[in-house]
């Protein structure tokens, strides 16, 4: 009774509903009325329909040659004044309510710039892989933006990620997650509770994005997250074509409401206590070469204006969680035509206890 309730706020009285070739139902619902605004702090919310800060004015990065990006389709046919909303299965809702436990079981690999304390979002292009992924198991290509001590922590994840359990498939889809409370009572993958605020009529979460092949083509998917300069919402951009998919409104946190205090690039995979863990990006400990190691280009923060910039590469802190030869990482630094880059990945297996 409980999870049919649950499924009645999520998902909205659509407009019109639109089956994508993967099977997946997008509800066209009504902007004002998306359930982000059942959020108790979000009642009274006032809707952004977009960023103060213009991303198109700042293309400041080079042309990559070595991972072209990846070609998106929309989702295409909602009317005017709805936005796409991914239905809600009754699986996915019970699964999303693992949450806290699956946070604690999984490996980490992460680059992270320490020569500021404070920062206001991260972007760079992440190459899309399709890793191998077994039931209660997932595997991502991430950035992390956090603030506060772990028992209140404030946390945006975003990226990709092959995750069985919230996807249903073993496809690389777009996603995020978000916590304000150290994920004891608050916070959700994508929009499995109320909280972020969609406004792109075209494109949201759960959207599939095609991987590149070990050895062969590579593709890159551009993500973005900033607090805007004025409404102190952050605001989640990704694609080629930087679509401003919508925010996590400033209301919903505590320590994330002023700024963030870490900033984090990598890959995250884990399993179900007992199991293997998944494998990492293309599956194999990195090497410095793009067709071989999943790769991220063009990473930058951003400042108190809003501005993205590169961070001092001498001051970087690399994280690893567990043996390199389950998940590893290389950072060589600033390329002189991909701005600054790491590479991330590895096969896992029996990795030990996950944290």
């Amino acid at each position: 009774m409980e999870l049919e309730e649950k499924l009645k706020i999520l998902n909205k009285p659509s407009v019109k509903s639109i089956k994508t070739k993967l099977g997946d139902i997008y509800d066209c619902i009504n902007i004002y009325k998306q359930p982000a605004f059942d959020h108790p702090l979000l009642r009274n919310h006032k809707i952004q329909m977009k960023p103060n800060l213009n991303q198109e004015e700042q293309i400041d990065e080079p042309i990559s040659n070595m991972v072209p990006n990846v070609v998106r389709s929309k989702i295409e046919g909602c009317p005017s004044e709805t936005v796409p909303i991914r239905r809600t299965t009754k699986e996915e809702l019970i699964n999303a309510k693992l949450i806290s436990t699956w946070i604690k079981r999984r490996h980490y690999v992460s680059a992270q710039p320490v020569a500021d304390t404070v920062y206001y979002g991260g972007r760079a292009k992440i190459a899309v892989a399709n890793p191998s992924v077994g039931p209660n198991k997932f595997s991502t290509g991430q950035i992390w933006i956090q603030n506060g001590p772990a028992e209140e922590l404030n946390s945006i994840k975003f990226g990709w990620a092959v995750y069985p359990e919230l996807f249903g498939d073993n496809e690389a889809r777009v996603f995020g997650l978000w916590t304000a409370d150290g994920y004891k009572e608050t916070g959700c993958y994508n929009m499995l509770c109320p909280g972020f605020v969609q406004v792109h009529p075209e494109f949201s979460f759960g959207e599939h994005i095609n991987p590149g092949t070990y050895g062969g083509g590579q593709r890159t998917f551009y993500f973005s997250v900033h607090q805007d300069p004025e409404s102190g919402n952050w605001w989640f951009i990704n694609g080629v074509d930087k679509a401003k998919i919508g925010y996590w409104p400033k209301e919903i946190f505590t320590h994330l409401a002023n700024n963030a205090s870490i900033i984090g690039y990598g890959g995250v995979a884990g399993a179900d206590l007992g199991e293997l863990t998944p494998p990492m990006g293309h599956g194999h400990s990195p090497v410095f070469d793009s067709k071989y190691t999943c790769c991220m280009l063009n990473m930058k923060v951003a400042n108190g204006r809003g501005d993205f910039v590169d961070f001092d590469t001498s001051k970087v802190q690399l994280n690893r969680d567990t043996r390199t030869s389950c998940y590893d990482l290389i950072f060589p630094g600033k390329d002189h035509s991909n701005g600054i880059i790491m590479f991330f990945g590895g096969p896992g297996g029996d990795c030990g206890d996950c944290l």
